[in-house]
């Protein structure tokens, strides 16, 4: 099936070549100026990947991105103006976004980035159909089709990032260490250096974990990280 890729970018002429340049590879592609325009767009259609600006005319990309959590699950990929603002802000984007791309854009290099986000996500689905006859955790269960995360009857928001890191380890059933965690839900190399695993794993408890009780993600010492299977 043909990738739908919507880019949000105040750069409107970066923007047409980079949409020229992705629909040779036969994706398609819309571009829009502002946030606002983007999340309209969203509501309307689906789309596979979207690529935003870090600044946007009309909001942060982090407000983005908590608006758009609130209409559907999608992947973010974050353009950004140079490696140094990218170091600065990368805990920060690291919550909302699954890559980040830095300007200037070298088309090669962006595709070559694009089709692996593409292919860690067909990784994930493949491993997420076997979600809800293989495991059984408790009260918290994840509609595959919806890409969605429910405890009992209520739904957890969250982001791509976090329903990602959620499904690979419900999907796997075993501890997994910050390093497979890292080339399984993360795509760009610079995580690699940063606490970036045991930041998100904070996040993601906070969402569906309950006060008072045990956490549903157990710190296995040594290893990593993994669900408190029953």
């Amino acid at each position: 099936m043909t990738k739908k890729i919507l880019i949000v970018s105040k750069e409107r002429g970066l923007a047409q070549f980079t949409s020229m340049e992705l629909q040779k590879i036969e994706f398609l592609v819309d571009v829009v100026d502002d946030g606002t325009s983007g999340l309209t767009f969203l509501g309307e259609r689906d789309y596979d990947l979207i690529l935003v600006d870090f600044v946007l005319t009309d909001m942060t990309s982090k407000a983005f991105a908590e608006q758009l959590s609130l209409l559907k699950p999608a992947s973010v990929l974050i353009v950004i103006a140079d490696r140094e603002e990218a170091e600065k802000h990368q805990e920060i984007i690291g919550q909302y976004a699954v890559a980040i791309a830095i300007r200037p854009l070298i088309m090669e290099e962006l595709i070559d980035q694009i089709h692996r986000i593409f292919r860690g996500r067909e990784f994930i689905d493949q491993h997420c159909q076997f979600i809800q006859t293989r495991t059984s955790f408790k009260d918290l269960r994840i509609d595959t089709e919806n890409h969605t995360v429910f405890r009992g009857d209520e739904q957890i928001l969250l982001t791509r990032r976090e329903y990602d890191l959620l499904a690979t380890l419900m999907s796997q059933g075993k501890p997994l260490t910050r390093e497979q965690l890292l080339e399984q839900v993360w795509k760009y190399e610079s995580a690699t250096e940063t606490n970036v695993v045991d930041v998100y794993i904070r996040y993601l408890r906070s969402k569906i974990d309950r006060p008072n009780q045990p956490s549903y993600i157990e710190t296995v010492r040594g290893v990593g990280y993994a669900m408190q299977m029953v």
